[in-house]
């Protein structure tokens, strides 16, 4: 019999697996995903699993509320490295994150949600390159508001496993 792969709270490029949504014609699973652009859309399994459909479009250009969506902020590309750490196998540097089970809270899959506790929480937007970087205090722990800080990377490269400096949990 053939057991199929429930795709349910996965990433795919911009896109996290809401539920699904029916099926094509041609009986394959539909699944409603959120973009980080905020859209909702429906996209079939099969344009997931092989890449074919990586967000709701607005990649291409595609105009959301008769304005163009751009994610060009430092922000959002920090949040993506993060999903995609966690979540994407064949991302630089699963096998540390999401190899070691290392999650992302279920509120920031939301893009809206991580950028508002980001800036209540130190992200300096003006801040030189690497001097504000998003950190987990317990190395061990997840993506999460009570375990994460923005600091500079002098302070992240001590706090790691390997570190020798004694910085923080080096569990």
């Amino acid at each position: 019999m053939y057991k199929r792969n429930d795709l349910t709270g996965m990433v795919f490029g911009n896109l996290t697996v809401l539920k699904e949504s029916g099926r094509t014609k041609d009986r394959h699973i539909m699944y409603e995903c959120k973009c980080t652009c905020g859209n909702n859309t429906v996209v079939s399994g099969r344009d997931l699993k092989s890449g074919h459909t990586k967000s709701c479009g607005c990649n291409q250009g595609v105009r959301h509320g008769g304005r163009r969506i751009r994610h060009t902020d430092r922000l959002y590309f920090v949040w993506r490295g993060m999903i995609a750490r966690c979540n994407t196998k064949s991302a630089t540097g699963y096998k540390d994150y999401g190899g070691r089970g290392i999650k992302v809270c279920k509120e920031w899959h939301d893009y809206a949600a991580f950028k508002k506790w980001a800036y209540q929480n130190g992200y300096d937007e003006t801040a030189e390159r690497f001097k504000c970087t998003i950190d987990r205090i317990n190395v061990n722990g997840n993506y999460e508001p009570d375990n994460c800080r923005f600091v500079g990377m002098d302070v992240q490269c001590r706090n790691k496993r390997n570190s020798k400096m004694g910085g923080a949990d080096n569990g």
